[in-house]
C-alpha cells in the first residue's frame, strides 16, 4: 500500500492501515504542518486509531456582532456569516451555539502522528505511478488535481477559499478555558476566534494586516473580556483549501469509484472526496476501505451510500 500526502489525512491513514506497513508519500520535503485553523473532535475515534490521548472539554459559543455579543443564533447572521466565509448561502456551524463536548488534541498532533509512519518526502503522485503500481494507492490529493492528472473528461468548477490562521500561547496568566466567538459582520477582518485551553486561533478569510500578537491580544482583551499579559509561541499560517462547496454528488461518486475499478485508488479525506467531513468520519471511511482492500465489504454499495456536505464551519 502507498498513501500519498502526509497532512492530518494521509498520517491517519498510515496510523490506521499499520498492518499494511504503508510508504506515505509526501511532495513538499517535510511535514506539511499548515492547518492551523479551529481542530477539535466530536469523539475520540482519531486519538485512539493514533494511540494519541485526545482531552475531552466543554465547548462554549457566542456571537459578537456591532460591538455586542449574542448567545441564540438566528437567520441573519446565519446567512451573514456563511455569505463571509464562502460567498454562499448555506448552513454554518454558527447556527448552533449550545455548549458541547468536544475532544481536543495535543499541540503536537501531527508530529505524533507522523512518528508510527514511514515518510518519504519529495516524492509526488504522477500518473506514471498510478498506471505502473502494482499496490493499493490511498489518495489525499485534492479530487480537481486527481481529475487534470487522469485526464477525466468532465471538470467541473471547484470552489475553494483560501483562509489565514494566526495562533498564540497565553503565558502571562494561567488559562484553561475552551471558547469561541463567531463574527459574522464583513467588515471585521476575522470570523472565528477560539481559546483552546492556553491556545489562541484567529482565523480569517483576507490576509490579516494586523500583526498576530497585537490582533489576538486585542480581541481577547475586547472581547473575551481578559488580559493575556504575555504571548509566546506566536505563528500566521495559510490553508489553501480552508473553506469548499460541493460539487455535483453523482459526478463526484462517479469519479471515486472509477479511480478505484480502474486504478485501484481510494480517495480519502475533505479534499479527496470534496465533502465537508470531520476527521471522526474519515475515521470510519479508512476502516471501509481496509475491509473493501481485505475482500470483506462491497466497495460500490457503501461508496454511493455517503452523504456529501456538513456543517462544521
Amino acid at each position: 500500500m502507498i498513501i500519498y500526502g502526509a497532512g492530518l489525512t494521509g498520517l491517519l491513514a498510515g496510523n490506521i492501515f499499520r498492518s499494511f506497513n504503508p510508504d506515505i508519500c509526501e511532495d513538499k520535503n517535510d511535514l506539511p504542518n499548515s492547518h492551523g485553523a479551529l481542530l477539535r473532535f466530536r469523539t475520540d475515534k482519531v486519538g485512539t486509531a493514533c494511540a494519541i490521548p485526545f482531552k475531552k472539554v466543554r465547548v462554549n459559543k457566542v456571537i459578537k456582532y456591532d460591538g455586542r455579543i449574542f448567545s441564540e443564533p438566528n437567520i441573519f447572521f446565519s446567512n451573514m456569516y456563511s455569505q463571509k466565509v464562502t460567498g454562499s448561502i448555506m448552513n454554518r456551524s454558527i447556527n448552533d451555539l449550545s455548549p458541547s463536548d468536544r475532544y481536543i488534541a495535543p499541540f503536537n498532533l501531527v508530529k505524533s502522528m507522523a512518528e508510527n509512519c514511514r515518510i518519504k518526502y519529495s516524492n509526488s503522485l504522477t500518473i506514471d505511478k498510478i498506471k505502473n503500481s502494482s499496490e493499493p494507492i490511498i489518495s489525499t490529493i485534492p479530487m480537481p488535481d486527481l481529475m487534470k492528472m487522469v485526464g477525466w473528461k468532465e471538470i467541473p468548477e471547484f470552489y475553494k477559499q483560501k483562509i489565514y490562521t494566526q495562533r498564540a500561547r497565553i503565558a502571562g496568566i494561567k488559562c484553561d478555558i475552551y471558547q469561541t466567538i463567531y463574527y459574522p459582520d464583513p467588515n471585521v477582518p476575522h470570523y472565528r476566534v477560539s481559546v483552546i485551553g492556553d491556545l489562541v486561533i484567529s482565523e480569517s478569510i483576507s490576509k490579516p494586516v494586523t500583526n498576530a500578537g497585537q490582533n489576538i491580544i486585542g480581541v481577547l482583551i475586547n472581547d473575551f473580556g481578559f488580559n493575556p499579559k504575555k504571548l509566546v509561541d506566536i505563528e500566521e499560517l495559510s490553508q489553501e483549501y480552508g473553506k469548499i462547496l460541493p460539487v455535483d454528488n453523482r459526478l463526484r461518486k462517479e469519479f471515486i469509484f472509477q479511480m478505484t475499478t480502474k486504478y485501484n485508488i481510494y480517495s480519502v479525506g475533505r479534499f479527496a472526496t470534496w465533502r465537508q467531513i470531520l476527521m471522526d468520519d474519515i475515521v470510519n471511511d479508512l476502516q471501509v476501505i481496509e475491509e473493501f482492500i481485505r475482500g470483506g465489504t462491497d466497495y460500490t454499495r457503501w461508496m454511493y451510500s455517503q452523504k456529501g456536505e456538513k456543517n462544521e464551519s
